[in-house]
């Protein structure tokens, strides 16, 4: 599926996100129905990366994944392949590097890759890359938002941004700290190729599948052992499994 078919890609993508109606010109409603499609319709998945396939950031190998195999991935891949068709579709999009909060600390840049799309005068941060994503666009201006399936807390300094959300328990949890500064797909390869090679990282060590199943936030993980559900922004209820189940409920809640 070359890029540069891009008026079959763009149709075929969203049959995939399941977006039957026409689209029209960039606004702040149809920009929160795509990502809200995209969450429900395309996993959050390792299965490559814990079959030690290789992925790449590149757009030749995430959209031909995403639309014709059917497939979901991880941030470079979502995010990468998400941006490229909301810039068909007219929206100016960056890709923005931001580092994960791991236990109360920083990961590097360039761990993750998100979107910042500008839109009526502002930049809305976009990510469909994330797992437990938020299920709309969230303004990138001080203050708390309403995130779905909870509330979003930004601070910003300069060109940079931080990203807190409001947890069960009653207190803001770091998420994401990030720079408003373009980035390149190219420029997140480098640290891809790191995830998925470097021993002992979570990525290799069992494979998962996560996605949103409604817009109120409502999500089913998949991981050896257990099925977690949600429903809205309630706490997760687990199922412990059998490894012989996997295969049946891989198919079942993520059509992998």
């Amino acid at each position: 599926m070359p890029v540069t078919d891009a008026e079959r890609v763009v149709d075929e993508y969203l049959k995939r996100i399941a977006v039957n109606q026409p689209i029209g010109p960039p606004n702040l409603q149809q920009l929160a129905t795509l990502q809200t499609a995209h969450l429900v319709s395309v996993p959050f998945e390792n299965l490559d990366v814990f079959a030690g396939t290789g992925v790449t950031t590149d757009l030749e190998w995430s959209l031909p994944k995403i639309v014709q195999r059917r497939r979901g991935g991880w941030c470079f891949e979502l995010n990468g392949a998400f941006g490229w068709l909301l810039g068909q579709l007219g929206y100016n999009v960056d890709y923005l590097s931001c580092r994960v909060s791991n236990d109360g600390t920083w990961g590097p840049a360039l761990d993750h890759c998100a979107l910042a799309v500008h839109l009526d005068g502002q930049h809305w941060l976009v990510d469909v890359g994330f797992g437990d994503c938020c299920m709309v666009p969230i303004a990138l201006v001080d203050g708390e938002h309403d995130g779905t399936p909870r509330r979003v807390r930004v601070e910003i300094a300069g060109d940079e941004f931080r990203v807190s959300e409001f947890d069960l328990d009653g207190t803001w949890g770091d998420r994401l700290r990030g720079s408003l500064r373009p980035h390149g797909l190219a420029d997140f390869t480098p640290r891809s190729t790191y995830l998925q090679s470097q021993p002992g990282l979570e990525w290799t060590q069992q494979p998962f599948a996560t996605r949103a199943t409604a817009a109120d936030g409502s999500r089913v993980t998949l991981r050896h052992g257990v099925l977690r559900r949600r429903q809205g922004s309630g706490a997760f209820v687990d199922r412990l499994i059998t490894d012989d189940e996997f295969p049946t409920l891989l198919a079942e809640h993520f059509g992998l």
